[in-house]
C-alpha cells in the first residue's frame, strides 16, 4: 500500500484504495506459494486488526497526496469503523479532523444485513456509507456469503446486540 501511495505521489495520478480485511486470504496464500514469496497474511486476528488500523492511519493521516487519494473503508469491525470515522470529523473540543484526505473522498462499505447499526450511524454523521448486495447464481453467491460470514465471525457475534438496539429503537 505504501509503495502505491508513494508511486501515485511521484507520478501524479489519483489513487483509489479499498481497504479490506481477510477477504482474499486463501487466494493470497496460494499466490505466494505459486510465486515463491512469503505469506502476506497476518499470523493472527489481533495482528490483522492492528495492521488494518495502521493502514487507515497511513491512508487518511499520513498520505503524501491527500487531494489525489480516495478510500473505501470496507469492514464490519466496529472498532475500525469508529477509528476511521473519528479521523474524519472534528472532535468535541473543536479541533479539526485528523484526516488529510477530504471526507468527501472517503466511504465506508458493508454487506447488507451486517453491521447495519454502524452504517446508519455513519450516514447520520454525514459520512458516505454504502451497503452492497451480492447477486448471481446461487452456486456462486452462497460460497461467497459463507466466506464473508466466516471472516466476520466477530461482527456476527454482535447480532444479539444489534437486535436489542433495533428493538429499543422500535419501542422508542
Amino acid at each position: 500500500m505504501t509503495l502505491d501511495l508513494d508511486r501515485s505521489w511521484r507520478e501524479g495520478w489519483h489513487l483509489g484504495a479499498k481497504l479490506v480485511r481477510g477477504a482474499y486470504m486463501v487466494h493470497e496464500r496460494q499466490r505466494a506459494v505459486e510465486r515463491g514469496y512469503p505469506d502476506p497474511i497476518q499470523p493472527d486476528v489481533a495482528s490483522s486488526h492492528s495492521n488494518y488500523d495502521a493502514c487507515i492511519d497511513t491512508l487518511l493521516v499520513y498520505c503524501p497526496c491527500p487531494e489525489r487519494t480516495s478510500v473505501m473503508v470496507a469492514t464490519h469491525n466496529q472498532s475500525s469503523v469508529e477509528k476511521a470515522a473519528a479521523l474524519l470529523v472534528a472532535n468535541s473540543a473543536g479541533e479539526p479532523a485528523a484526516s488529510r484526505v477530504p471526507r468527501e473522498q472517503v466511504a465506508f462499505g458493508q454487506l447488507l444485513g451486517m453491521a447495519d447499526h454502524l452504517t446508519f450511524t455513519l450516514a447520520a454523521c454525514g459520512l458516505k456509507a454504502y451497503k452492497y448486495v451480492p447477486y448471481g447464481p446461487l452456486k456462486e453467491v452462497l460460497p461467497y456469503l459463507i466466506r464473508r460470514a466466516q471472516e466476520n465471525a466477530d461482527a456476527l457475534s454482535g447480532a444479539k446486540a444489534q437486535r436489542d438496539m433495533m428493538l429499543a429503537e422500535l419501542r422508542r
